[in-house]
C-alpha cells in the first residue's frame, strides 16, 4: 500500500510539473505585444505617450514594458494587459515585454508603424506660404487595431501640426512624421509670395532679376503644388494659376505687346517668350532660356528690358522703346490655361473668323444681365471685348473679380479688377462659358 501511494504521488508530481511546464511553454509562446497606440503628444516637453497592450492569451498577468533607445531606457509595470510609457520624441525605440518566465523579442517602434501598419503619406513634399493652413492626407493598411496617430513637426518654429493639419509659420523646412519614427513628409514654407489678397495695382512692378535662380525654382514648385491642390487639368487648376500670378506674387508682371508668335499662321515673327510665354512655370530666371526655341528681340525674362515694336500713343508705347518683358492679354490667359494643364494653342484675344481664338475655346455668349443672373457664369470663364480677353477668378453676390493684363498707364500689367455685376456690361461684351473646355471643375471655389 505504501508503494502504491508513493507511485501515485510521483505520478501526481510529474503531472503537475508537466502541467506547469505546459503553462509556462504556452505562456512563452503567447506572451507577445498585441498592439501599440499613440495617446498624446506634449509639444512643450517634446514627449509622446504610448500604450502597449499584451496578448490576452498570456497566462501570467504580471509583466513589465520596456522601451529602449540609444539615449534612453524606460521600464513600466503593466496593468490589465496594458502599460503606458512617456517617451522623448524623435528617437527610435525598441519595445519588449518581460515577466518572471519569459521575455518577448524586441519590436522596433518604427518597424511596427512602417511594416505592420504600412503607413505612408500621399505626398512626398509640400510647399506652403507663410500663414497658410494645409490638411495633408495619408493612407494605412494595418494589421493591428488602428492607433491614434500623433503627428509631429521636426521644426515647430517653421510649421506646427495638429491632427493632420499643418500651419505654416515662417520660411524654412520641416518634416512631419508619426512621433518622429515613421516615414516623414517634407514641408517647405516660403514668404516669397503671400496669401491671396486683392490689391489691384497697389503692388510694385516686377523688375529685372527680382528673384535668384534658387528662388525662381522654388516659386515654380510652389505654383505647381498650388495647381495640384486645385486639380491639374481642371477649371480650378487654371483659376489657381491666375490667382497665383495676380494675387499671391507680390509683384505685378508687366504688360508687353507680343513681338510675334510661334504659330506661323498668326506670326509676323516666329517668337517665343516675348509678350507671351508658352511654358509651364514662371519666366523669372535666365536658365529658362534653354527652353526658348525662337527669339526676335530677346531673350529676356519677365521684368527685364526688351525692345517694344508696337506704337500706341494713348498707352505711351512707341517702336524701339525698351520695356520690361511680360504678358499681353491673350498671353496672360494662355499662360493661365497652359499652367492649369491645358493646351489652348497659340491663340489671340478673339474675333478673327479665319483663325482659332480664345473666344473659340468655349461657348462665346453675349454678356447680358439675364446671363449674369442665370447662375451659368462660373469662375474660370473668360470675359471679352473687342481685342481683349481676361479670366474670371472670383465672384460674390455683387462683384466679378477679373484677372487681366492691361497696357494702360493706370493699369499696367497682370492685375485683378473688381467689376460690379450691375454695370460690368459697360466694359465687357461677351463671356466664354468654358465647361466644354475644362470638362472638370476640380476643387473650385468662388473666392480665394
Amino acid at each position: 500500500m505504501k508503494k502504491v501511494l508513493i507511485i501515485i504521488s510521483v505520478i501526481l508530481l510529474i503531472t503537475i510539473a508537466s502541467l506547469f511546464g505546459y503553462i509556462i511553454y504556452k505562456d512563452n509562446n503567447s506572451f507577445s505585444i498585441k498592439t501599440i497606440k499613440f495617446l498624446e503628444y506634449n509639444a512643450e516637453a517634446q514627449e509622446i505617450k504610448i500604450s502597449i497592450e499584451k496578448n490576452e492569451q498570456s497566462f501570467f498577468n504580471s509583466f513589465t514594458c520596456h522601451a529602449k533607445s540609444e539615449n534612453h531606457e524606460f521600464q513600466v509595470d503593466g496593468k490589465d494587459n496594458t502599460c503606458i510609457i512617456a517617451l522623448p520624441t524623435h528617437e527610435d525605440y525598441e519595445i519588449y515585454l518581460e515577466n518572471e518566465h519569459a521575455k518577448t523579442s524586441s519590436l522596433s517602434l518604427a518597424d511596427y508603424i512602417e511594416n505592420n501598419l504600412n503607413f505612408s503619406f500621399d505626398e512626398e513634399e509640400i510647399y506652403l506660404i507663410v500663414g497658410e493652413d494645409y490638411t495633408f492626407s495619408y493612407h494605412d493598411e494595418y494589421a493591428f487595431e488602428k492607433p491614434n496617430y500623433i503627428f509631429i513637426s521636426s521644426n515647430e518654429s517653421v510649421a506646427k501640426v495638429e491632427n493632420n493639419t499643418i500651419k505654416a509659420l515662417k520660411s524654412g523646412e520641416t518634416s512631419i512624421s508619426i512621433a518622429g519614427v515613421a516615414e516623414s513628409l517634407k514641408v517647405i514654407v516660403t514668404d516669397l509670395v503671400h496669401m491671396p489678397v486683392f490689391e489691384g495695382q497697389n503692388k510694385p512692378r516686377l523688375t529685372c532679376h527680382a528673384y535668384t535662380e534658387e528662388e525662381a525654382m522654388l516659386l515654380d514648385k510652389l505654383l505647381a503644388f498650388q495647381i495640384s491642390k486645385a486639380g491639374d487639368k481642371t477649371r480650378a487648376g487654371a483659376v489657381a494659376a491666375a490667382r497665383f500670378l495676380t494675387l499671391e506674387l507680390p509683384y505685378r508682371v508687366p504688360y508687353f505687346y507680343e513681338n510675334g508668335r510661334l504659330d506661323p499662321k498668326t506670326a509676323v515673327h516666329i517668337v517665343d517668350g516675348e509678350g507671351r510665354y508658352y511654358k509651364k512655370g514662371l519666366y523669372l530666371s535666365d536658365n529658362k532660356f534653354e527652353s526658348i526655341t525662337s527669339t526676335w528681340k530677346g531673350p529676356a525674362i519677365w521684368g527685364c528690358p526688351l525692345m517694344n515694336l508696337e506704337e500706341d500713343e494713348e498707352s505711351g508705347y512707341y517702336p524701339g522703346q525698351m520695356r520690361g518683358n511680360g504678358l499681353d492679354c491673350s498671353g496672360f490667359v494662355s499662360w493661365t490655361l497652359v499652367n492649369g494643364g491645358f493646351d489652348p494653342g497659340d491663340v489671340g484675344a478673339g474675333e478673327n473668323e479665319e483663325i482659332y481664338q480664345l473666344t473659340d475655346t468655349g461657348e462665346w455668349t453675349k454678356l447680358t444681365k439675364e446671363l449674369i443672373n442665370s447662375g451659368k457664369i462660373k469662375v474660370g470663364d473668360l470675359f471679352n471685348y473687342w481685342g481683349h480677353i481676361s479670366i474670371l477668378i472670383g465672384m460674390d453676390n455683387d462683384y466679378f473679380y477679373i484677372a487681366e493684363s492691361l497696357q494702360y498707364h493706370w493699369f499696367d500689367g497682370a492685375t485683378v479688377k473688381k467689376y460690379a455685376k450691375s454695370n460690368v456690361t459697360n466694359t465687357f461684351d461677351y463671356v466664354v462659358l468654358m465647361d466644354s473646355f475644362y470638362k472638370e471643375d476640380g476643387n473650385l471655389t468662388d473666392m480665394w
